[in-house]
């Protein structure tokens, strides 16, 4: 039986395997063939999860600086993915919120991600799966501190 810390670090390599996955052309080029914008998506699920959400909040949740998440939230306002709206209890303050457009989009994102997830678990038992469901699920909520 692997100790712990070849466990561990079996686990480490594959969420750097993972990572590279999603930081590799592939990946992105598959949204895009459905003529989907990977950025786009991360930017959309970043509001949904925060909204209403400011631009700072995007850019904690993407990792990325202010003035980067600024751009990318002004050219989803241009394409109608995200309004800006003065937040009621603060008018100064202001917040995003995903369009029906961008809903939609991000609907037919989250069909192709359920798709690609499907497919790698086809050839999986129904029980791995319910087990694969239950551990990722409890694994990623043990690892990524409550926000």
């Amino acid at each position: 039986m692997p100790s712990a810390q070849n466990r561990a670090e079996a686990i480490r390599q594959s969420l750097v395997d993972l990572r590279r996955l999603f930081q590799r052309r592939e990946l992105p080029a598959l949204w895009g063939a459905a003529a989907l914008d990977y950025n786009e998506l991360r930017l959309l699920d970043a509001v949904r999860v925060a909204e209403p959400a400011t631009v700072g909040d995007v850019a904690r949740r993407l990792g990325i600086d202010p003035s980067r998440a600024s751009r990318q939230v002004a050219r989803a306002v241009r394409r109608g993915l995200l309004r800006r709206r003065a937040e009621q209890r603060d008018a100064r303050k202001v917040v995003l919120e995903v369009t029906s457009r961008g809903r939609t989009v991000q609907v037919r994102g989250s069909d192709l991600t359920r798709a690609r997830i499907e497919h790698a678990l086809a050839r999986w038992t129904a029980r791995e799966r319910e087990q694969f469901v239950e551990l990722f699920a409890r694994f990623v909520a043990e690892l990524v501190p409550s926000s």
